[in-house]
């Protein structure tokens, strides 16, 4: 195992399109504005008329309501204590649709925000942050001869993909049998991803290999010097089945994709090996770098998981925090670790 770790935040990807989370949802009204939501109409729409119902507690409760992490935990709490405000939404079923409808939202926003773009002589490696990324792991595996972990809260696909095209296999640690390969990289997505699907039997997760990504790009031909391919994981799925290592399986038709805040118990039977496999990786860390992940004061879930993972024999030599909020983030940070590795910080 590695003596690097990388923890990538939303910051990570958005040079690669992807919003943050403050302004996730300007870029899906926008989308809406737009009539770019494909067959997903009702989802905009339900997501949308319940935000607004939401602006009814604002006199009583200081609610971000354009911060897609707050609206994802406030959707979850309704789901547990049943009770939602205002009209639009008002049965148990209704809130698990609206539920639904946002992680639909989420897909779409991601999915037309960040694109692959093909040239006439096919699909170029990644630029750009994730592409000097991947040229940082490389060297990294030369002077340490192993291949560091990515922790990441990001559902996009914008890191799977640059760790694909160059070569770099993905385990995404479901299983603690799955048989390592020359280049294996433990990318560990602690809320779930887009092409993440639950198994019929609630017990499982199955990805939509990105892989296969590369099969479907293969037949797709442009008489442009450049067009942007969307996934469109959603309308590759046929008759709720996904083919897997040599395997079909039944799963349900909806990203596995979890809030970002505080409760994440209902989801442990799924995420447990995931979040098990972060822990270790910690454990065994000697160099942590943190890239555009802001330690929102919501999210107790990473405070913990850190403070009893990354206990182990190991002396942390580094721990980077990457972020240009400093105002903000810094003191967060400063807060959040140990004063055993106070002399080992530093923001940059």
């Amino acid at each position: 195992m590695s003596k690097t770790v990388f923890i990538l935040g939303a910051g990570a990807s958005r040079d690669s399109g992807a919003p943050l989370m403050n302004d996730f949802l300007d870029r899906a009204r926008r989308l809406y504005a737009n009539g770019e939501y494909g067959r997903f109409r009702e989802d905009f729409e339900r997501v949308t008329g319940a935000i607004s119902d939401l602006q009814k507690i604002h006199s009583k409760s200081d609610l971000d309501i354009y911060n897609i992490e707050e609206i994802f935990a406030a959707f979850e709490m309704a789901k547990l204590i049943n009770k939602f405000p205002g009209e639009f939404i008002r049965k148990r079923e209704e809130i698990d649709q609206l539920i639904k409808s946002l992680k639909r939202v989420i897909y779409v926003t991601l999915d037309k925000s960040t694109p692959l773009i093909i040239k006439k002589n096919g699909l170029p490696p990644p630029s750009g942050s994730y592409g000097k990324f991947i040229e940082l792991i490389k060297i990294i595996m030369q002077k340490e001869l192993k291949v560091p972990t990515v922790i990441t809260f990001n559902y996009d696909l914008a890191v799977d993909y640059a760790l694909f095209k160059h070569e770099f296999p993905i385990n995404y640690c479901f299983t603690s049998s799955e048989k390592s390969q020359a280049k294996e990289i433990n990318l560990i997505k602690l809320h779930g991803s887009l092409n993440w699907f639950e198994g019929k039997s609630r017990k499982n997760i199955i990805p939509y290999e990105i892989e296969r990504k590369k099969m479907l790009i293969s037949n797709y031909h442009t008489s442009h010097s450049e067009e942007k391919y969307y996934f469109n994981i959603f309308d590759k799925i046929k008759a709720n089945k996904i083919f897997y290592r040599g395997h079909n399986y039944n799963v349900i038709p909806e990203p596995f994709i979890i809030p970002p805040t505080w409760d994440k118990s209902i989801y442990h039977q799924e995420l447990a090996r995931v979040w098990s496999q972060a822990a270790l990786d910690l454990s065994i860390a000697e160099n942590i770098y943190v890239i555009g992940y802001s330690l929102p004061i919501t999210d107790s879930f990473f405070k913990y998981l850190y403070a009893l993972g990354s206990e182990g024999v190991k002396i942390i030599e580094r721990f980077w925090v990457f972020n240009p909020d400093e105002e903000n983030v810094k003191p967060r940070f400063e807060e959040f670790i140990g004063t055993g590795i106070k002399d080992r910080f530093e923001f940059l």
